[in-house]
């Protein structure tokens, strides 16, 4: 077995490299045109999860390791308003992801400022990080979020939406004016989400196991950002819209439609020692067709979270998240009834208390202890158990996680 690993991971890396050289690749015609820069970058980053009763990424309550995010990624400007970028990245977290190596984003960014560079427009092609929220952007690379694990009532992690919330096939207009210390910028997105990775369609429709397609229009995402003295303050709505065809594999489930408005709040203050961050939305739905009588569900999702930078390398993290599967049965009570699953199915509530160091110039260790009461984000890839009506109501978990950039 050890072999056999040893084996996935060097053929992990292998193929990594292979994107960054195909990457590579397409810089070549750049350097004929005459670019100026090019970058390359990287992180390679291990977790490790420790869980009292149920599971999160892989075998937890042993104790596991099954949690691997690797990424290298490449940009070079072709013309002075003109860049192209692509990234591949390696992630595996237990049964929730097993897609291995991924093209993460591939994009041409083409931007043109004016009134004297207070002002830019733009537009970028290709496949596209989805703009949403405060850190969706760039969720994959742990010196980029707070804590090991993302709030999981907005960033789902364990859930079959998060690989068509990472980027999209599409294009995204941008722009962005500042004024003294005010800037305001809008994003607004069309593009085709990755939905036939990560189980999208059984989250989407709510069958389990579903087999078939999502087809329909493009997805439809905006994002909206004021800025405060260059970041002090934040303030950030975003909205996702969704009309799906659901054409389905199997002559037992007829096919149908679900569409979906996702808004998100976010708010964020920056002091010279701390940082206070919050996000506040819900998930608005309706499926019909592959229904007995058409459904509607609404679900909640909040965050409240304090960072505090006790020396430069240093910072501390409390957090409080909740998420409701249904906004107007925050108990589980009727969804309990309706389907004979345990109340904790519906609900979760996570305290959790980290603590990140830069012990080295580009190496980081973080850590973070989490006490959690409902399972509502669970996968039930890692937790077959959850679908039967098992599982706990309150658990813990223990999160590490170590990580090196270039």
């Amino acid at each position: 077995m050890g072999r056999r690993n040893k084996g996935c991971r060097f053929t992990a890396w292998v193929r990594v490299i292979g994107t960054v050289l195909f990457a590579g690749s397409t810089d070549l015609p750049a350097l004929d045109l005459g670019s100026t820069d090019r970058q390359l970058h990287g992180f390679v980053s291990q977790g490790f999860v420790y869980t009292t009763k149920n599971q999160l990424f892989g075998e937890s309550r042993k104790g596991s390791v099954d949690f691997t995010e690797v990424g290298v990624n490449a940009s070079a400007r072709l013309l002075p308003n003109l860049r192209m970028s692509a990234q591949g990245l390696y992630r595996r977290a237990g049964n929730s992801d097993t897609q291995g190596l991924r093209l993460d984003f591939a994009q041409l960014d083409y931007s043109l400022p004016f009134l004297d560079s207070s002002a830019t427009a733009g537009v970028r092609a290709g496949r596209v990080k989805v703009p949403f929220g405060l850190y969706n952007d760039t969720r994959d690379v742990i010196w980029t979020r707070p804590t090991v694990l993302l709030p999981q009532s907005v960033y789902f992690d364990t859930l079959g939406l998060r690989q068509a919330m990472i980027a999209a096939d599409g294009g995204e207009l941008y722009g962005r004016y500042s004024f003294g210390e005010h800037s305001f910028g809008a994003e607004l997105m069309v593009a085709e989400p990755q939905y036939d990775t990560g189980g999208a369609t059984t989250f989407l429709t709510g069958l389990p196991n579903a087999t078939g397609s999502l087809t329909g229009r493009p997805a439809l995402i905006g994002r909206a950002v004021y800025e405060w003295m260059g970041g002090r303050g934040r303030l950030m709505f975003t909205a996702v819209d969704l009309d799906i065809e659901f054409k389905s594999g199997s002559a037992a489930v007829p096919s149908g439609k679900i569409a979906v408005i996702y808004p998100l709040f976010s708010m964020q203050y920056n002091g010279e020692l701390f940082s206070l961050t919050s996000e506040y939305g819900w998930i608005d739905s309706r499926r019909s067709g592959f229904v007995p009588t058409p459904l509607s569900n609404t679900t909640e999702s909040f965050y409240v979270q304090g960072e505090y930078r006790v020396a430069s390398n240093w910072t501390a993290v409390l957090r409080y998240d909740e998420f409701h599967v249904n906004r107007d049965d925050p108990n589980g009570k009727t969804g309990s009834a309706l389907t004979g699953l345990p109340r904790h199915r519906f609900y979760a509530k996570d305290v959790t208390v980290g603590a990140r160091w830069e012990f080295v110039r580009d190496w980081l260790i973080a850590a973070e202890y989490h006490h959690i009461d409902g399972t509502a984000w669970l996968s039930t890839e890692d937790n077959p158990s959850l679908a039967r009506g098992g599982g706990s109501a309150d658990w813990d978990m223990l999160t590490l996680m170590m990580s090196y950039r270039f």
